[in-house]
């Protein structure tokens, strides 16, 4: 199929005002996509009716459309008017189905996508089956349109040679060991197509993945599509009508909830940082990466945001998947920093030297170096997720308390070593500041869980430990000149990693080094109401190019500023921070401060968690009811874990 290198459309937001999209050298903006998903997987469709990425059966298998990440050879599947026309797209009320609405002259056509969800379903692993796995229902709701329709998928990451044949009106392919099928009400010539359409018709398209060899998708039609779409439906009210967020964010925050659960795998509770992999951080650089893992520093984040919108059953989950994760037995001396969605640490980087990458940002990568790295803050994540379980009715039981208990034995013997950040640098190790405090919290968070639930523990060594890294920190990691906390011992470079230190109440809020840092963070690394992690001129990372400024950074401004007391500014801050969201509210990981584009893989989970968080602490700070205080005591409800 041949494709032409500059493709305009337009849009309008949802406040109306009509935007420009147009595809530069086959791309759309990173913020020009909608996300659909069934738990298991997620797909990105275009503001031009174009799902530019699915990977099939689950999140970390090779892409079937890719072309988000080479417009030439990539893979799409594209519905959309074959003559000029205006476009919108906006998810249905509090749902994850998205509706691309086009406008022609002559008449107008919605497209709703979705991966079709219900109870049943959603707890099944992911796997070649011959249901359903995306749906695609095009209704022509005025006028007379005519529809184009390509299909041009391109399995293994366009690695893969592929032969569609038609059947019966349908589409087929086998892909090594998976079997293409796409069935449609209207019958298929080919995989580039026309179908007319009149007021009140409806065409339904669904994709189907079985086994290699053989289909079994029954027999297709627009009834089966209408009655999926509302299971699903159903499904995404149910599910959000649980969220008892109130405040005056409401509709941010089920957005990013709803986001959160497209990026959960539900058989097992684990949550990917992002369903994608290498978009970039610096269009046109080699800051891409793979983001289709579960990090352990997202634990306490994802167990806090989850845990404070009421969503209790996503938490107990999440906590489940990380306790049976066997992080550290008395042999242990590190504990890893990333699984895949089927709880192994086997993440091996590779480069995928055939695709272009996103505007021509290479390398295109699969697998994460990250995991063999030394990152001393995980231990300080793990057990401070422990404290916020269990700060919610959770029960630690013995058995796990014996693998925290042995995590932060290693926070303990560790916390002097240089490593690698949260930041995951790729230069030499060094003496992190942040690194050290999250060590400090490994070492109080289980003195508190075991001093509430009276488990054995070498209280006299943890509280001198304690003790001491609070003193290195205090002593050698702040600056007199800056007057702030810094990113290094004895170094005055600023990192914005050190605003977390009035979450995780390493400090008084009143403090007046918790200020003065908050400060020197949002004058020095602020850009407006953006912050960068870190500034290139101050700090080597080991990489090449600029980035963009980081959404959860700027968020945990907000979150600091709030703890100040400062809630004025937090709120305005807080405000002004959501008009960088996509038109569906969605966030990206950065976003360039000069033009306001997003940036890096898309969605991305720890942006909606700060969100969530800030958001939750924005009313904690104006009402002072929120949030649950102090450790429930061993015997309440909640099942014990890794028993």
């Amino acid at each position: 199929m041949t494709r032409a290198p500059r493709t305009s459309t337009s849009r309008s937001d949802p406040k109306g005002r009509t935007v420009s999209h147009e595809r530069i050298d086959g791309y759309l903006p990173i913020g020009a996509y909608g996300l659909i998903g069934d738990c298991r997987s997620a797909a990105l469709v275009g503001v031009d009716g174009s799902i530019d990425w699915l990977c099939l059966p689950r999140f970390d298998d090779d892409a079937l459309f890719g072309r988000i990440l080479d417009a030439g050879t990539g893979g799409s599947w594209q519905i959309h008017p074959d003559e000029p026309h205006e476009v919108h797209q906006r998810y249905r009320d509090r749902t994850n189905l998205l509706d691309t609405v086009f406008a022609t002259g002559t008449g107008v056509v919605v497209v709703t996508d979705f991966m079709p969800v219900d109870d049943h379903s959603v707890v099944q692993h992911a796997r070649p089956h011959n249901h359903p796995r995306v749906i695609r229902l095009v209704e022509c709701l005025a006028g007379a349109v005519t529809m184009h329709h390509v299909f041009d998928p391109a399995p293994g990451f366009a690695r893969l040679s592929v032969t569609l044949s038609v059947e019966d009106g349908q589409l087929h392919a086998d892909a090594q060991k998976l079997h293409l099928c796409l069935s449609s009400t209207v019958e298929l010539d080919g995989p580039d197509d026309t179908f007319h359409m009149r007021a009140t018709d409806a065409v339904a398209f669904a994709l189907h993945t079985g086994v290699a060899g053989r289909c079994r998708a029954r027999p297709w039609s627009v009834e089966r599509a209408r009655t999926s779409l509302r299971e699903s439906q159903r499904y995404w009210w149910r599910w959000v009508g649980q969220v008892e967020y109130h405040g005056p964010y409401q509709q941010h925050v089920w957005r990013s909830a709803l986001a959160l659960k497209l990026m959960t795998y539900a058989p097992t509770g684990a949550i990917i940082a992002a369903p994608t992999t290498s978009l970039p951080e610096d269009v046109g650089g080699e800051r891409n990466w793979d983001y289709r893992f579960t990090w352990l520093r997202d634990a306490a984040f994802t167990l806090y945001a989850f845990f404070q919108l009421g969503l209790t059953d996503e938490a107990a989950a999440y906590f489940d998947w990380l306790a049976h994760r066997h992080l550290a037995d008395r042999k242990s001396t590190d504990i890893p920093n990333l699984f895949d969605l089927s709880g192994h640490t086997r993440a091996a980087e590779h480069t995928l030297d055939h695709l272009k990458g996103y505007r021509g940002s290479r390398p295109v990568r699969t697998g994460n170096a990250a995991v063999h790295q030394l990152q001393l803050d995980v231990y300080g994540e793990v057990l401070d997720s422990a404290y916020v379980y269990a700060r919610f009715g959770g029960v630690v039981s013995e058995t796990l308390w014996e693998e925290l208990r042995n995590i932060v034995e290693i926070a303990i013997s560790r916390w002097e070593e240089p490593d690698s950040s949260i930041w995951e640098v790729r230069s030499e190790r060094k003496q992190y500041v942040y690194s050290k405090l999250m060590c400090w919290v490994a070492v109080d968070r289980g003195m508190r869980i075991a001093d509430r639930y009276n488990l054995p523990y070498d209280k006299d060594a943890w509280r001198r430990a304690r003790l001491r890294i609070h003193r290195a920190i205090t002593s050698r990691g702040y600056s007199e000149h800056r007057h702030s906390f810094t990113q290094e011992l004895d170094n005055d470079a600023l990192d914005a990693s050190i605003l977390r230190m009035s979450q995780v109440r390493f400090l008084a809020d009143k403090d007046p080094r918790i200020h003065s840092t908050v400060r020197a963070i949002a004058q020095h690394l602020g850009e407006g109401v953006l912050v960068k992690r870190y500034r290139m001129d101050e700090s080597e990372d080991g990489l090449r190019g600029d980035e963009g400024a980081f959404f959860m950074t700027s968020f945990w401004l907000v979150d600091a500023l709030a703890h100040c007391g400062d809630l004025e500014q937090a709120e305005r801050r807080f405000e002004r921070l959501l008009h960088f969201s996509s038109p569906l509210g969605l966030f990206s990981e950065e976003v360039d401060v000069r033009t306001g584009q997003l940036l890096g893989n898309f969605p991305q989970a720890f942006t909606h968690l700060a969100l969530v968080g800030a958001a939750v602490n924005l009313e904690r700070a104006r009402k002072r009811e929120l949030g649950v205080k102090g450790l429930h005591r061993r015997g309440g409800a909640a099942r014990p874990l890794n028993a």
